[in-house]
């Protein structure tokens, strides 16, 4: 009786799940139930779309940051050393990448250096330290910067690294290193400031001399943007 019992269980359960399968399978189902399950994107809320705005990467803008004098409180002593043009350099902090000195949150923090007096600055949103020569040619360099200048100088005007290690006494590798580092950071800012530019308008001029003699002749064109005042010569 038993054994009759469970096989009646058996059978009565696997009909159920066959009208089941049958039922999802080819009845259609309706369209809310699909757009119930679909994918969400920020053209959905109108809030996302008024945040958003049209970009070259299609993403939603970045939220403004706000002033950290406005939040931060109003005691402790008045700022004194002039912060414009640096940024924190931490990537986690809101702040990071802001040179407007009214809205990021750096202060001065004393200074550093045996040979040279080096600003320290630090970042009062994230508490991060940097020097102001963070990013740039001569940080963590021991020699004086007026003696890195003098000695690229040299190299610009011709002079050969072996010739000026024995005019400057340095080492070769030194002034190697130094003239890469120059070489990397003004490759850099020559991306960042004269590559992809667009300039509504340009004042062309050339530039005719003769060169040792009458028969040499050297032609130079000049393109200025009437603007920035910027010039490029060719």
């Amino acid at each position: 009786m038993a054994l009759q019992v469970y096989v009646f269980l058996f059978v009565f359960f696997l009909f159920l799940s066959l009208a089941l399968l049958w039922r999802l399978c080819w009845l259609p189902l309706p369209p809310s139930h699909f757009k119930a399950w679909a994918v969400r994107t920020p053209d959905d809320c109108p809030a996302c779309r008024l945040a958003s705005t049209p970009s070259s990467g299609g993403g939603p803008a970045p939220l403004p940051v706000r002033p950290w004098c406005e939040v931060k409180s109003r005691r402790g002593a008045p700022k004194r050393v002039n912060t414009e043009g640096f940024a924190c350099p931490n990537r986690r902090c809101l702040y990071c990448g802001i040179t407007d000195a009214h809205i990021h949150a750096l202060v001065g923090d004393g200074k550093h250096g045996q040979t040279e007096h080096i600003q320290t600055f630090r970042c009062q949103a994230c508490h991060t330290t940097f020097s102001a020569r963070h990013d740039t040619p001569f940080y963590r360099l021991k020699t004086p910067s007026h003696q890195v200048a003098r000695v690229l100088s040299a190299l610009a005007e011709g002079l050969d690294p072996s010739e000026a290690s024995r005019v400057f006494g340095s080492r070769q590798a030194t002034i190697t290193t130094w003239l890469t580092r120059e070489g990397s950071h003004a490759q850099i800012l020559h991306e960042r400031s004269f590559c992809h530019l667009w300039l509504p308008h340009l004042q062309l001029d050339e530039l005719r001399t003769r060169l040792r003699s009458s028969k040499q002749v050297l032609w130079m064109w000049l393109a200025i943007d009437p603007l920035t005042r910027d010039s490029s010569r060719a």
